[in-house]
């Protein structure tokens, strides 16, 4: 889904981003707010900002000091992806 958003040219200026960065700029901070009210879990917000890993994303809440929390839907996730790498790194017999 696309979105445009205007911004009057006077808080352009005065957020001091050029202009193709304004729409990444906008999008981590609606990732960030609707983290932080729970809205969105680790895992969607990973794959909001198109995120490849929970490494990247530790490193992206830090940066902002937000504090990754963790849900069912996380762990879940995470347990689905190690059992998938379990079978890719066993032989098949």
């Amino acid at each position: 889904m696309e979105v445009t958003v205007q911004i009057p040219d006077t808080i352009h200026q005065r957020l001091g981003k050029a202009s193709d960065e304004i729409p990444r700029w906008l999008l981590e901070k609606a990732g960030l707010e609707a983290y932080r009210s729970r809205e969105l879990s680790g895992y969607e917000l990973r794959l909001l900002l198109g995120m490849t890993s929970r490494i990247e994303l530790d490193a992206f809440l830090k940066k902002h000091g937000v504090y990754l929390e963790h849900n069912d839907e996380d762990f879940a996730h995470d347990a689905e992806t190690s059992r998938y790498l379990k079978r890719q790194s066993t032989p098949s017999e």
